[in-house]
């Protein structure tokens, strides 16, 4: 029996890479389950935002009730949290076999963490106990084992602070276990659960295969998409400047160029006669990033080594990253500096593309047009962040130039300025960007203003020149606030609720951590 802790697959999708593995061990007759509490753990994770989102949609129809001088017909329909929850325990269940939690266990769970013993704690921070949670889980481990004196538990966990190494446990968990030792074996992560019930086949095939597969541009998309959402540290992360320098950076200040530098010891894994396989690769990232002060805005450039699972029979599947860490290039292997040269030459050709490109669109034939055309063509590339020196001065350009925008008389041929924005900025972020209540202000009274009937681009459409300027804005830094959203989604659809301002990311617990 493979049991998994919370922190071994937190928040990932059940539709995803690793829960199809894991369907596949069962179906190849490996037992893999999560104790009841896990269960309810990963529900809880997925769900945690609903009630928040939910009254966020309250207050805010609420507050266009007041607006309106007539009764507005939109309800929304009564929160149901169980039901959430029941969307997600179902999902997890048709990935996982559930080891349910007895009452005693529950009982004994509580009483362990009123004593703060291992696997509870007393907490640092202030006098009281926990850890409740993390009993139950031990408990319901040790019942299955009791109850079914012919499995062998393999438990999956990075939680050594509370649940020991596997080979030494503290009192009363070694009272706790006592007898059934041999029957419990740890496992540290997904990556040793591949390696230890898969047969290994032999990965030449595979080594082309692979080279293929990770130089495309999906992938090289997803590694960048990944980057932004994974890779952040309050303290600084290594990278060089653009003296080649060593430097500390806080996060992507947008989705940074991506080269592949290396793949190494690709081996296969047989499943079900299907076959997986598991890489060691390096990736170069280069882009602009928030310095570690979060004053300012760096170009960076850094490797990411990473462990990926991928499979080569199944073109659409993406590739999972199993592990990963960024680190200073090596300024010393000439291969990886060329390309870091290639990268910077490439944002500067892009920033003069796109200047030049702008420039090119200012001949159109209807002279109110032509005038208003070459505002929004001189406007836009000050707005260009991948040349931006400065952080915080991000808001200050946008306020120049935003109130400049006067479109009373165009329009675009097929499509309209508001589709130009959502197709162009899908995933700006209106929690996190401080860019403040008056940039709100302008874009209210100018958006509306945007009529785009006649206007005719000869070489270039607005869409292109805003995908060329402003095309992987990272959600996580820009933060323009929520009255944005509000606004933009009153021109056309809605941007979504903005993410959890505790900037909860989408990745695996810490070490020693049994929750996100």
């Amino acid at each position: 029996m493979i049991i998994f802790d919370t922190n071994a697959f937190n928040r990932v999708s059940p539709d995803g890479v690793k829960a199809d593995i894991v369907r596949k061990l069962r179906k190849s007759g490996h037992r893999v389950a999560v104790t009841w509490m896990v269960l309810e753990e990963l529900a809880a994770h997925q769900s945690r935002h609903y009630p928040r989102q939910y009254q966020g949609a309250l207050t805010a129809l609420e507050k266009l009730r007041r607006d309106l001088p007539w009764e507005l017909d939109s309800t929304l329909e009564p929160i149901d949290v169980e039901r959430f929850l029941d969307h997600w325990r179902a999902a997890y269940m048709d990935v996982f076999e559930v080891i349910q939690t007895s009452g005693d266990v529950a009982l004994k769970a509580l009483a362990r963490e009123a004593m703060a013993l291992p696997p509870a704690k007393r907490s640092e921070k202030d006098d009281h106990s926990e850890g409740a949670r993390d009993v139950a889980i031990w408990f319901s481990m040790l019942e299955f084992l009791k109850d079914n004196p012919d499995e062998h538990v393999y438990f999956v966990t990075n939680n050594t602070k509370d649940f020991g190494d596997g080979a030494v446990y503290e009192y009363p968990m070694n009272e706790d276990i006592r007898g059934l030792e041999h029957r419990l074996t740890r496992l540290k992560d997904f990556n040793a659960v591949v390696a230890a019930f898969t047969t290994e086949v032999p990965g030449d095939s595979a080594a082309a295969a692979a080279e293929e597969l990770l130089r495309s541009e999906a992938m090289r998309e997803q590694v960048a998409q990944t980057a932004v959402e994974a890779l952040a540290s309050e303290v600084g992360l290594p990278g060089l400047g653009v003296s080649d320098a060593e430097i500390a950076w806080r996060t992507w200040l947008a989705a940074p160029a991506v080269e592949l530098l290396s793949v190494e010891n690709v081996t296969g894994h047989e499943i079900d006669q299907h076959v997986w396989y598991t890489a060691d690769v390096e990736w170069l990232l280069h882009g602009s990033a928030v310095s570690a002060d979060g004053e300012n805005a760096l170009s960076v450039a850094c490797v990411w080594r990473m462990k990926i699972l991928f499979s080569t029979d199944e073109k659409d599947e993406s590739p999972t990253i199993l592990s990963g860490t960024p680190c200073l290039p090596d300024t010393a292997d000439d291969r990886c500096m060329a390309v870091i040269r290639s990268l910077r030459q490439a944002a500067e050709r892009l920033a003069s593309r796109v200047t030049g490109r702008l420039a090119s669109g200012r001949k159109v034939s209807d002279s109110s047009a032509s005038a208003a055309a070459a505002q929004l063509l001189a406007t836009l590339p000050k707005a260009d962040l991948i040349a931006l020196d400065g952080f915080q001065s991000s808001a200050r350009l946008l306020a120049e130039t935003l109130p400049k925008f006067d479109f009373s008389e165009l329009v675009l041929p097929q499509v309209s300025i508001a589709e130009h924005l959502t197709a162009s900025m899908p995933t700006i972020n209106p929690a996190v960007l401080g860019i403040q209540h008056e940039i709100a202000k302008v874009l209210a009274d100018s958006l509306p203003k945007f009529d785009f009937s006649e206007l005719v681009l000869p070489q270039v459409s607005i869409a292109e020149h805003l995908t060329a300027s402003m095309p992987t804005i990272n959600p996580a830094v820009l933060g323009i606030q929520h009255e944005i959203a509000k606004t933009v989604a009153n021109q056309d659809g809605e941007l979504g609720d903005p993410p959890d301002a505790s900037g909860d990311a989408d990745v695996e617990a810490d070490e020693g951590e049994n929750e996100d």
